[in-house]
């Protein structure tokens, strides 16, 4: 169980109705405090007054006098008073207003008191004795006179409009708050997914600063992958040229064997140029292609891979034939070929290659091979540019770009890509992509 909210918002709030708590708390304990000191010093005053009242007229009355008196108003509406007889409880009151009366009078009067009620649950009157012309005497306080004060109805009622407005005045500027961090939050997400989203500043001061960094961040980050487009392309690029060069010195030479070796490196630098310009041409792919029904081009693809004499086997599902898929063409064949050859040079021929439907939007492209495979644990891994699994595939024309091509292309369609494992073993490579 969360003591505190998830959001921001939630503990702002939390926050505010807790303040607003403790300051009402406050209030109200000083309220009721300043409210029974004063209803303890004017019942005090008034009993004083009462007795020395009485003191001095009970002594100079007759029994006749007396009679009449006991049990008569004495002078404040509910204040009665009564002889010392059997009707006189016999129950020491032990509530804080009892012990604070007793003191209170006793230094008012100078001398001690007496404090007789009901018992505890009984709603009874509170009996104060006296000595008057050396006799015992009570007033007789009513329980209206020394119970708890309550208070009024018309302040609760206050003190909650009061916390009712409070918490609408907080709630707008937590709301002021919370939405240009939320709305920042979803572009640093967006940017953290290769999609790059910048925010208008907005909200406190200090929000509308980390919106202003986000935003010159992402300018930053924009440049630095500008410049290193910029760079390995031109490296890709003078590589050509010396491997030219390097093939047509290869063209002279007498050994066969010679020739051969060098021809496999050629080809493997050839394929590592090729995966690296590949690689920026995906990042550089279009934002909004136009749909296109991709089951021809898949059937174009795969018959030019067997024109080389590939053993690629393909099926299109009578669903999925029909159905456009917004992705460039480029950039779907540059997909089925690092697929494809991903397929043939880390697995085993023959590659199935199998274009249906997922779902009611959702076509699913599969590529599968029959060689080792990849381990559950390396997969993710495997995804990322320039990931070598194996060490020897450094050194057989490899440098890792062949599946971060596949998922950086299927990114930019809205699709994903999901490594698994075949039924009958293999590699099996699902890209799933949105239709239209």
């Amino acid at each position: 169980m969360r003591l505190f909210p998830n959001s921001l918002a939630g503990r702002t709030v939390l926050l505010v109705v807790a303040v607003i708590a403790v300051a009402e708390f406050a209030t109200l304990s000083l309220i009721g405090h300043f409210r029974r000191t004063s209803h303890l010093n004017q019942t005090v005053q008034l009993i004083a007054s009462q007795v020395r009242l009485l003191q001095i007229v009970l002594p100079s009355l007759d029994a006749a006098g007396r009679r009449q008196l006991s049990g008569a108003d004495a002078g404040e509406r509910g204040l009665q008073l009564g002889p010392d007889d059997s009707h006189v409880p016999r129950h020491q009151p032990r509530f804080r207003f009892a012990r604070h009366l007793a003191l209170e009078l006793g230094e008012r009067l100078g001398e001690p008191v007496l404090l007789r009620h009901g018992g505890p649950g009984q709603r009874t009157g509170l009996w104060i004795g006296f000595l008057a012309g050396g006799e015992r005497w009570w007033l007789i306080l009513p329980p209206p006179r020394f119970e708890p004060q309550e208070l009024p109805a018309d302040l609760w009622l206050g003190l909650a409009g009061t916390l009712a407005a409070v918490l609408l005045i907080a709630g707008l500027f937590v709301r002021g708050i919370v939405r240009p961090l939320a709305r920042l939050g979803d572009a640093v997400a967006a940017t953290g997914d290769g999609a790059a989203q910048r925010v208008t500043p907005d909200g406190p001061r200090e929000v509308r600063r980390l919106a202003a960094r986000h935003n010159t961040m992402l300018d930053q980050l924009a440049t630095a992958a500008a410049e290193r487009r910029e760079m390995l392309a031109g490296l890709t690029h003078d590589l050509r040229a010396p491997l030219a060069r390097l093939r047509l010195r290869l063209a002279l030479l007498d050994s066969d064997t010679e020739r051969a070796g060098i021809a496999h490196d050629l080809d493997d630098m050839e394929r590592i140029v090729g995966q690296c310009l590949q690689f920026l041409r995906s990042e550089e792919a279009d934002r909004a292609p136009v749909p296109l029904a991709i089951a021809a081009l898949l059937r174009d693809g795969v018959a030019r891979q067997r024109e080389l004499g590939r053993a690629i086997e393909l099926t299109i599902s009578a669903a999925a034939e029909p159905r456009k898929v917004a992705i460039a063409a480029g950039n779907l064949q540059r997909l089925l070929d690092n697929l494809i050859d991903n397929a043939l040079q880390h697995g085993v021929p023959p590659v199935h290659v199998e274009f249906s439907m997922a779902g009611e939007s959702l076509a699913r492209l599969l590529v599968r091979d029959h060689g080792p495979g990849i381990a559950e644990a390396d997969r993710q891994r495997a995804l990322e540019a320039f990931a070598q699994l194996e060490p020897a595939r450094a050194t057989n024309g490899s440098c890792g770009l062949g599946l971060a091509i596949v998922r950086r292309i299927a990114a930019g369609c809205g699709g994903e890509v999901l490594l698994g494992e075949a039924p009958d073993g293999g590699l099996e490579v699902v890209v799933c992509l949105p239709t239209s």
